[in-house]
């Protein structure tokens, strides 16, 4: 087995041993500073550090982006991240994804390269790279025959992954295909892959396959294997977390830090394809796929965990329809809910002069409170002596709890859902309470309460009493807030005299 080793230098002029797993992984921690590197490891990650030199002649995937490296020479390196150095002069020459944005480069010379990111080298004026196919600036370049190579390794990723339906993440394989159209004539000896799993920002990279893992090919496929025309064929790529042994997809993003699946709304999967053979030097080619992450948008902070991922019924563009239902359903489930505890109103019935009807799908909580005329603070329900009194948690009503719950999901799945949340919450709030206010002051659910004893509770028609005062906010506390219950009553109190003014008449 291999002796790896690590030494590095701290910026004080430390010198100390970092330990390499068996496998030759060598991840630095931003906590440990470190100056200078000299490794064997065949992986080398250390990134947010104080980095100015690296010797790492073995290492065949390496990531140090945002340190202070000047230069950067690579012999063996096949990916590299080194986005935001200072690096002048950068050597890789069988990288085939390399990364080195925000740093002072003025020319690159990448043999292998098939994709580049090299935004932020103001001074970039020449690149040579004979396989490139993907590069994110290329306005101020000139197209040569450098860049017009044709792509002889293509994947593409079979698997399906929306977290809107997130059945498809709980694969324990990846479904590729390979195509194949190389420059001339080759004998593969064997196929292999190298798989990674990582944020857009490479703070955070799990390994799902390394270059000697088996897997199946297609049954055609029989090696050696002579490719002299184009060609493609199917293969089924076991998934395992090289950190904790995981193998379903779903479990390993569980796995990662509650950062990761709280703030990210995309994980990248990086896939290389090796064409091995004994006599020439092996190809390599290396796709990034972007995949949703199905935990964004699940996380609940009033107990600190996340929601499974489920099937999303909803999303932002179809909330009118699904809000129409919950209307309906609201209604029904505060007439079983006023039914149910129809005692416990009438005790208090006759000097009740406000009900809140508390329900907040982006808090997951669902109360009627109720206002009595010995409550000093008129709009701050949690100061009411009858805070609460009727809760989603505790109610004897199924329905209430159904319909707060199905409220609380729908909530979270639009929230999931909407690539501009932030944005429009405001616009889903607005239409949330309002489908709220108009359950609450529809007649049946006075008549409701009025048969629980509160005999003056007001029934819309097309005047209103508000002896009673019915409250939909989202404020419990402070000043007098918007009430939806004042706005959904003065918009319906309108259209009768609409209908009875003539415009024209004047």
């Amino acid at each position: 087995m291999e002796n790896y080793y690590a030494k590095a230098v701290s910026p004080f002029g430390m010198e100390f041993e970092i330990p390499v797993t068996e496998e030759g992984m060598l991840q630095i921690s931003s906590a440990l500073k470190v100056k200078s590197l000299e490794t064997n490891a065949l992986q080398v990650f250390c990134r947010n550090n104080e980095l100015l030199t690296l010797i790492a002649p073995h290492a065949i995937s390496v990531g140090c982006n945002k340190n202070k490296l000047t230069a950067l020479h690579l012999e063996n390196a096949e990916s590299v991240h080194c986005g935001e150095n200072k690096i002048t002069e950068l050597y890789a020459p069988k990288a085939t994804v390399v990364k080195c944005y925000i740093n002072q480069l003025t020319e690159l010379r990448l043999d292998s390269a098939v994709e580049i990111e090299c935004y932020g080298n103001n001074d970039l004026k020449a690149i040579y790279a004979p396989n490139l196919r993907k590069i994110d600036r290329f306005e101020d370049l000139v197209q040569t025959e450098d860049f017009a190579s044709r792509k002889e390794i293509d994947i593409t990723l079979k698997n399906h992954f929306d977290r809107r339906n997130p059945e498809g993440y709980t694969t324990e394989t990846f479904a590729f295909e390979i195509a194949l159209d190389l420059d001339k004539p080759r004998t593969i000896d064997n196929v292999a892959f190298a798989i990674s799993i990582y944020d857009p920002a490479v703070q955070f990279e799990v390994y799902l396959m390394k270059r000697n893992d088996a897997f199946d090919l297609n049954d055609k496929i029989a090696f050696p294997l002579e490719v002299d025309k184009s060609m493609r064929f199917a293969c089924s790529v076991p998934i395992r977390s090289y950190e904790t042994g995981t193998k379903n997809l779903l479990d390993i993003i569980r796995e990662m830090p509650e950062s990761e699946r709280v703030y990210e709304r995309e994980f990248h999967i990086d896939v290389t394809c090796y064409l091995e053979t004994q006599n020439t030097q092996d190809k390599s080619f290396t796709k990034t796929f972007e995949i949703d992450n199905p935990f964004a948008g699940r996380y609940q902070w009033d107990t600190d965990t996340f929601t499974e991922p489920a099937i999303m019924e909803q999303d932002a563009k179809f909330l009118s329809e699904a809000l129409t239902k919950v209307t309906d359903d609201l209604e029904a489930a505060l007439l079983e809910l006023f039914e149910e505890h129809k005692d416990e109103i009438a005790e208090i019935a006759e000097s009740v002069d406000g009900i809140s009807y508390d329900i907040l799908p982006h808090e997951r909580y669902a109360a009627v409170s109720f206002r009595t005329t010995k409550d000093e603070e008129k709009y701050s329900p949690a100061d009411w002596e009858h805070y609460s009194l009727l809760e989603y948690r505790n109610c004897r009503s199924e329905k209430f709890k159904v319909v707060s719950k199905r409220l609380f999901q729908l909530f979270f799945e639009i929230q999931a859902s909407s690539d501009d949340f932030e944005d429009i919450e405001a616009v889903i709030n607005d239409l949330l309470l309002t489908a709220i206010a108009k359950a609450v002051i529809r007649p049946s659910v006075a008549e409701k309460l009025r048969d629980c004893g509160i005999s003056n509770a007001p029934i819309l028609t097309d005047t209103f009493d508000t002896t009673v005062e019915y409250i939909v906010s989202l404020s419990e506390y402070g000043e007098e807030p918007f009430n939806y219950c004042e706005s959904v009553i003065s918009n319906t109190e309108t259209k009768p005299v609409d209908k009875r003014i003539r415009l024209d008449q004047f």
